[in-house]
């Protein structure tokens, strides 16, 4: 769900009307399932989409950045992946000394 709304968002890409339709039961399902969930918290849900965002904007700003000039002569889509995440190891390294000690 958030990979289409940053789809069309950031790349102005509009899915067919099928792709959206199958994330109906999709929605469904996880609120059916945070439904029952006792141990349900604010803390909790907002930890899991700040990571599901975090990956569809990884994937989708990869994308846009893959699909104009060359950026480099070695910059293909495995190289990129590999960069951004070790880009994004780097950036939580201080936060997890912070928080663990």
């Amino acid at each position: 769900v958030v990979t289409c709304l940053a789809n069309f968002l950031l790349l102005g890409q509009v899915l067919s009307p099928m792709v959206y339709a199958t994330l109906l039961p999709i929605i469904g399902g996880v609120a059916i399932a945070s439904m029952k969930e006792l141990s349900f918290t604010v803390l909790a849900l907002a930890a899991a989409m700040l990571s599901n965002v975090s990956s569809s904007l990884r994937g989708v700003l990869s994308k846009k950045t893959m699909s104009g000039k060359q950026i480099g002569e070695n910059l293909d889509a495995q190289n990129l992946y590999a960069v951004l995440t070790a880009m994004s190891t780097l950036m939580l390294i201080p936060a997890a000394l912070g928080m663990e000690g």
